[in-house]
């Protein structure tokens, strides 16, 4: 059995490009290890096995970096995703039948309709594209979905991007205050938000959960506050990292490119290999709730299993020349919106806002190019870009 790699996620430059790194290790074994010892499952197998488990519950992954008490601590502890069954089979019940195909699909008018008019707001030579399109889209179609709203999504946008970096493998005193001040900000809309909603019912997700609650479901005040929270967070985030890489990558590969600008049919199969080629997502953390054999390495119980969606996602073993950026690639599974139970609850919703985006971008803008190269922001494990830079002509 060959020994297993070490990967340091605290060194900047492997954040910049993973991938080779990622590559030597997962060629080694499919683990790795930290460098504080913890194990990271690498190969498409591994990632799948630890995430359709049932004996892997899903992760503190806060207690690790010294967060047990405190508004972060509590505001995570009411996540839906941090949660393990049965919490999370009754939670994710509750909201899942909003996300219904036929209901996700219902919003493509208004998801068409906000891209319009993003798209029409760009002005000037450069646009960031992180600013004044990735940042906004995802949030005001979640804030159709619950019925913000119009024009109150900038109240909340900032706070949901930040709560983001919650995840990042490095906490400094400065991250630290700018989440609790996300925190805060976000528990006092939402509590008024729902205050509104319950005077004034209407036909929208926020006033089916009130109502479910009405009717007796189980869900207390906190709950209900972090459910919203929950859903806004994770429906702007990650589709934000999504759509601004998806951007990046179909710009600076100008035959991909070409592809999607002359058959707008294959925009379902560009989202997908945007997803694959660069997951949003660094990955997940599981903890074993009792000793296992993984791969033939011994996992304790209690010990925690981090899945990495970027060395599965470019595994030989599941895809074909998988450092090859092609967006005509046959849809297969991908782990960039998880597995098993934790299966990402917005990934069809995700999937549409891409879907209308990208085309609609490269018609409304066939000469627009990058300006500069984007940079990764280091330590995120929602990946992102502080800005995206395009020169339209």
């Amino acid at each position: 059995m060959n020994e297993l790699a070490v990967v340091d996620l605290t060194d900047p430059t492997f954040w910049s490009n993973p991938y080779p790194a990622l590559a030597e290790a997962r060629d080694r074994h499919p683990l790795a290890r930290g460098i504080d010892g913890s194990l990271i499952a690498l190969s498409f197998d591994a990632v799948e096995s630890v995430l359709r488990d049932p004996r892997f519950l899903t992760t503190d992954l806060l207690a690790p970096r010294g967060i047990t008490e405190g508004p972060i601590a509590e505001w995570w502890g009411q996540v839906m995703f941090s949660t393990n069954p049965p919490v999370h089979t009754r939670l994710r019940r509750l909201v899942s039948r909003a996300f219904t195909p036929r209901a996700v699909e219902g919003l493509r008018p208004r998801v068409v309709e906000i891209t319009a008019e993003l798209l029409d707001g760009f002005s000037g030579d450069t646009v960031d594209v992180v600013a004044e399109f990735a940042h906004e889209l995802p949030i005001r179609v979640m804030g159709a979905m619950l019925g913000v709203p119009d024009g109150d999504h900038h109240r909340f946008a900032t706070w949901t991007a930040d709560l983001g970096l919650v995840f990042s493998s490095v906490h400094t005193p400065e991250l630290l205050a700018r989440l609790e001040g996300a925190i805060h900000g976000l528990n006092g809309y939402v509590a008024e938000l729902i205050a509104d909603r319950r005077a004034q019912p209407g036909d929208d997700l926020l006033t089916g959960l009130i109502a479910a609650e009405a009717d007796g479901d189980v869900l207390s005040e906190t709950e209900l506050v972090a459910m919203v929270e929950n859903l806004l967070f994770a429906g702007h985030d990650t589709t934000r990292s999504m759509l601004m890489i998806g951007v990046a990558l179909l710009l600076s590969h100008p035959d991909q490119r070409a592809e999607l600008t002359g058959d707008a049919s294959l925009a379902g199969q560009a989202v997908d290999e945007i997803l694959r080629y660069e997951a949003p997502v660094l990955g997940s953390g599981r903890d074993a709730a009792e000793p296992l054999d993984l791969f033939g390495v011994p996992v304790d119980a209690g010990e925690t299993v981090t899945t990495m969606s970027l060395a599965a996602n470019r595994d030989p073993a599941a895809f074909d020349d998988p450092d090859r950026f092609d967006i005509t690639r046959p849809g297969g599974k991908l782990m960039s919106f998880g597995q098993g139970i934790h299966y990402c609850l917005g990934a069809a919703l995700a999937r549409l806002e891409g879907q209308v985006a990208f085309p609609m971008l490269l018609d409304r803008y066939p000469r627009i190019d990058l300006a500069e190269e984007p940079e990764w922001v280091p330590y995120a494990s929602i990946r992102r870009f502080e800005k995206l830079m395009v020169a339209i002509r």
